[in-house]
């Protein structure tokens, strides 16, 4: 017969058993969320703060938000898209491969037109007036790259004369500009502010001037979900995320 305090150590050894499996197959499976180009900084400091409180593990997937979308639809494994824009999460929720009620805006992006080496914050109209080319990121692919064009079509004065060079997303264009390829082009707000750029270099565009970048996720609907997909858009949509997704660049609520 068993005595109570061994009954006690025989229910504690099979509590450890039962964390220990739930942590290997944690493991083994992790959670993998397919991310916008503008948010694979912040999405890897949610990520690892989110794996940080849960102990999930986390892959990121990153790429322009339309190829992303084409992956998705010829059947990648993606457990949930954060992505730049909000007609491709809709669009995966037309044809059942998202879920509905798991929609949502989870950040607002901003847009900056970046010259490496200005001194004083650059005017566009100036910089398209006496550079000979800038980047942006492919308008049809790319939600940062249609919102540029959204702002170059209010010059398109200065524009007609301008060689544009369109990177395949937004990561690309930043590497463009940050190389000396092209003298400056439109990136993200998040990536200058992630990349320590002097102030002096860039300028906010007015949102005003081009239509807004909300950026929306979904989870993705497949035979096997993954158990934590719900937690990790909780946590997105946490104030504690909010307040880490202020800070590094996007607008969130308001």
């Amino acid at each position: 017969m068993f005595t109570p305090w061994v009954r006690r150590i025989a229910l504690l050894l099979l509590s450890l058993n039962i964390l220990t499996s739930h942590a290997e197959v944690s493991q083994e499976r992790p959670l993998i969320i397919a991310v916008a180009a503008n948010f694979a900084d912040a999405a890897a400091q949610i990520s690892a703060r989110f794996t940080e409180n849960t102990g999930v593990p986390v892959r990121l997937v990153m790429g322009s938000t339309g190829l992303l979308y084409a992956q998705i639809t010829q059947g990648a494994p993606i457990d949930l898209l954060l992505a730049a824009d909000t007609d491709r999460p809709r669009a995966l929720m037309t044809k059942n491969i998202a879920t509905d009620l798991s929609y949502a805006v989870y950040a607002r992006g901003r847009l900056v037109l970046w010259v490496p080496g200005a001194t004083h914050p650059p005017e566009l109209a100036d910089f398209m007036t006496e550079s000979a080319s800038m980047a942006l990121a492919n308008p049809a692919l790319a939600p940062y790259g249609r919102a540029a064009s959204q702002v170059m079509a209010r010059f398109s004065k200065q524009a007609s004369s301008m060689r544009i060079v369109r990177g395949q997303n937004i990561s690309t264009t930043y590497t463009q500009v940050a190389t000396g390829s092209v003298p400056g082009g439109f990136v993200a707000l998040s990536q200058v502010l992630a990349q320590g750029v002097p102030p002096s270099e860039y300028r906010v565009i007015p949102e005003a001037w081009h239509e807004p970048i909300e950026q929306a996720l979904v989870l993705i609907n497949h035979q096997d979900m993954h158990p934590h997909g719900q937690n990790f858009r909780h946590f997105l949509l946490s104030e504690q995320a909010s307040v880490m997704l202020n800070a590094l660049g996007y607008v969130v609520g308001g």
